[in-house]
């Protein structure tokens, strides 16, 4: 019989990166894509690696969205994405730079509201 609780990990999320060697020179935010790299050996991964490589099969996501999908905390998972670069069984990529609207306009809809 289950209760209404969620079950609680075996391993605590600190462990889920704690055999990793993170490169100094990798640098992954919130938003970095993260996709795994064509023909990539993945054998001999942790868990937490395992995991990750499955949710990325159906495409790149954000490190915020791994974490999310994984129910790891954000900053585990930036490690763990972090050790598979430098290890090279994933890439990363900064995401697409949005279009930030005119400044003139803005200040006319400002100027607008204001005048409300």
């Amino acid at each position: 019989m289950t209760s209404g609780r969620q079950r609680r990990r075996v391993v605590p999320d600190y462990m889920a990166a704690a055999r990793l060697t993170v490169p100094e020179h990798i640098t992954v935010e919130r938003t970095t894509l993260v996709s795994i790299v064509p023909d990539a050996a993945t054998d001999g991964l942790d868990p937490p690696g395992s995991h990750l490589l499955a949710l990325l099969e159906g495409g790149p996501l954000s490190v915020y969205e791994c974490a999310a999908h994984l129910g790891l905390p954000y900053c585990v998972v930036r490690l763990l994405v972090a050790g598979l670069v430098g290890g090279g069984t994933l890439l990363t990529r900064d995401p697409p730079a949005a279009d930030l609207p005119d400044i003139e306009i803005l200040e006319l809809v400002l100027s607008g509201l204001r005048a409300l």
